[in-house]
């Protein structure tokens, strides 16, 4: 096989030999006239010899870096080379010692070739694209995007020298690309890892939580012991393994709310799902196909339509704040400290530890052609905001560096959970004025987003995306509040018993909120496709979200009045109740799964749905296990002894009355 592969190089190369000679005689024009350093002229000038004497480092090197491809004017601008390959090369000669590194360059348009960006049809749309959350600090065009090219040189040749060699190829023969290097994309064998002070604070946090897992681990074993062969009771089986992957496969015995389980699931698989296209299309071959083309498909408007299943989250959550609180609510100075504590005893040490853990640790597991890049954009830009994360202000922050921004969710959610007393503790004994308060704070959100609309001209869909639109609209917590007064309103209205509803009008108000989900999340083919009206875009920014959030919030009503049927049958389905107590953990996870995939693959695949699809049910096979391990780990023992705390409570307060 070996004899072959090099027959099929050299076959290559002689057919090639002439513009080899050329390169050759080059080559030592190079070393001449160039500021190269003297170790990277020799080995450079080694290499050009060695290839026409078909030497196999030689060839292997060759070999090693990218062909182009076909497509280029269609959009394809990523391609890899042989990474595997270059950083194992090692050539001894007599003098010195060759060794192999890989390169990712970033190809960008010469801004003094404008007539070929003019004969790019697919080209000139890239404005609207993504690009500065591809390469930061780039201009949001198309000299700005740039593609990859994976290159393999001698490792002796600086970042400055390949600057002047590719520099010096360009004005030579008049080449319409320019190749730009950065130290953090390219990588050869036992190349150092940089470490900053965050990755020292997480080595530190690795190593002492290292000490708290194994004692949790402890903890685990001895309960999990306990309850089944000592078959004991009591407070420490709060830890038994056992008892909690029962709770994960025992369905909840409130009936009434069991849709819920079928619409989180639901929501969480179209957020991952939307997450997954977008991150593949960063790394794929074609990415220009994702910019231009297969956003205007519907596999593509379902994808960026993931916000829609974001503001389902804002508006359960208001619902369950308040259809629980209501049930169960107790007298207001107790209930305060509850009220608070549950929410944090559940979020801070869950999600403190998996961002610790993602953005401090994760880029130890991620070794390939583009990780290097991803850990660029998505982690090392964490390093200022993680505390932000943590304590829950990532939201306010105005420049989003981090790429592990899924997690504003938590922040505005936990902002609004700390407002939730406000309108609920007095919502039972006046009713009519907590509920005009509500009205009145919903108008002024609304009001907030059309007006901030006008005053930022701002989008609405995913390719709207900037740092002002995140700031001002999508993280805002102000926008996405009307969704969640939505789901408190819809939380108070169960609590009255026995609802009756006319069986047409059901069905009716059931098929309205059906169609207008359905065309609220087709109506953004028309937002993309037309040209930009902040009228539109206004009106669509203040009332796309309250109407998709009033649509969910009226099927989860007559579901749990019992007039759902076959609608609530489905949602509240067994397979979905086990799997809705490990949303939060695959939300957490996913963003870091995703990226370890896509960081050690080794080709650039082409965009297209087959490959999404692909790439989505990996990371839901690899994100359910570690769901799982944090549900037993965290979130069950936790919510076991909130509720332990809870009758406990009760128990006291019995007594005391």
């Amino acid at each position: 096989m070996k004899t072959v592969l090099v027959f099929l190089l050299t076959v290559s190369l002689s057919q090639c030999k002439l513009p080899l000679t050329f390169l050759k005689l080059q080559a030592t024009q190079f070393v001449k006239t160039s500021n190269t350093s003297a170790n990277c002229a020799t080995d450079f000038s080694l290499l050009i010899s060695d290839l026409f004497e078909m030497k196999m480092w030689a060839l292997k090197m060759f070999d090693a870096t990218t062909k182009l491809d076909a497509g280029i004017l269609s959009g394809n601008v990523h391609f890899f080379g042989d990474y595997d390959l270059c950083v194992s090369i090692k050539e001894k000669t007599k003098t010195r010692t060759v060794e192999g590194k890989y390169c990712s360059a970033i190809i960008t348009l010469n801004t003094s070739f404008t007539e070929v960006h003019e004969q790019m049809p697919k080209l000139k749309n890239w404005e609207k694209s993504i690009s500065t959350m591809l390469l930061p600090g780039q201009s949001n065009d198309v000299q700005g995007l740039g593609g990859l090219i994976g290159i393999c040189v001698p490792k002796s040749c600086t970042l400055g020298d390949l600057e002047t060699l590719t520099g010096h190829v360009e004005s030579k023969f008049k080449i319409p690309i320019h190749l730009s290097f950065r130290e953090e994309l390219c990588v050869y064998k036992n190349k150092s890892i940089k470490i900053n002070k965050l990755d020292l604070l997480g080595l530190h946090c690795f190593f002492y939580s290292s000490c708290i897992f194994i004692f949790i681990g402890v903890v685990l074993v001895a309960s999990t012991f306990y309850d089944v062969y000592l078959q004991g009771s009591g407070t420490f089986k709060i830890f038994s393994v056992y008892t909690n992957l029962k709770k994960a496969l025992h369905q909840a015995e409130n009936k009434k709310l069991n849709c819920l389980n079928g619409i989180k699931v639901i929501s969480c698989l179209w957020v991952i799902y939307g997450h997954t296209a977008i991150i593949v299309g960063i790394t794929t071959k074609n990415l220009v196909y994702q910019l231009t083309e297969w956003r205007y498909w519907p596999s593509g408007i379902f994808a960026c339509s993931g916000h829609y299943a974001v503001d389902t989250f804002f508006m359960l959550s208001g619902l369950l704040v308040s259809y629980g609180y209501l049930k169960n609510s107790q007298n207001l100075s107790t209930s305060l400290i509850a009220f608070y504590f549950k929410r944090l005893s559940r979020l801070l040490p869950t999600m403190g530890i998996v961002v610790l853990i993602q953005i401090a640790l994760l880029k130890l597991f991620i070794n390939g052609p583009f990780g290097h890049l991803l850990v660029d954009l998505f982690i090392e830009k964490c390093y200022d905001n993680w505390p932000s994360m943590v304590f829950c202000t990532f939201n306010f922050m105005r420049d989003f560096k981090c790429g592990i921004n899924h997690l504003w969710y938590m922040s505005s959610d936990t902002q609004m959970y700390l407002l939730a007393p406000i309108f609920l503790f007095f919502i039972r004994k006046h009713p009519r004025k907590v509920i005009a308060g509500m009205v009145v704070t919903f108008l002024f959100a609304v009001g907030y987003s059309v007006a901030v609309t006008f005053m930022k001209n701002l989008g609405f869909t995913y390719y709207d995306w900037s740092n002002e639109f995140a700031y001002y609209l999508s993280f805002s917590t102000i926008h996405r509040l009307p969704s969640w007064l939505i789901g408190v309103f819809c939380g108070y209205l169960l609590q009255f018993q026995n609802v009756k509803i006319l069986k047409k009008l059901n069905i009716f108000l059931l098929l309205v909120s059906f169609l207008s989900m359905i065309l609220l999340i087709m109506n953004q083919l028309s937002l993309m496709e037309g040209e930009y009206n902040v009228y539109r875009f206004a009106v669509w920014n203040g009332l796309a979200r309250p109407a998709w959030s009033s649509a969910l919030a009226y099927i989860i009503f007559s579901c749990a009045t019992g007039h759902g049927g076959i609608i609530d049958s489905f949602l509240s389905h067994y397979v979905f109740s086990v799997l809705s107590k490990l949303t939060f953990g695959m939300y957490l996870v996913h963003i870091g799964m995703i990226l370890v995939m896509l960081g050690n693959s080794r080709q650039s695949l082409l965009f297209n749905n087959r490959q999404i699809l692909l790439y989505f049910g990996e990371l839901c096979a690899r994100s359910l296990p570690l769901a799982l391990l944090v549900y037993l780990t965290f979130e069950a023992p936790l919510s076991s002894v909130k509720d332990y705390m809870s009758k406990h409570q009760k128990v006291m307060a019995d007594k005391t009355n």
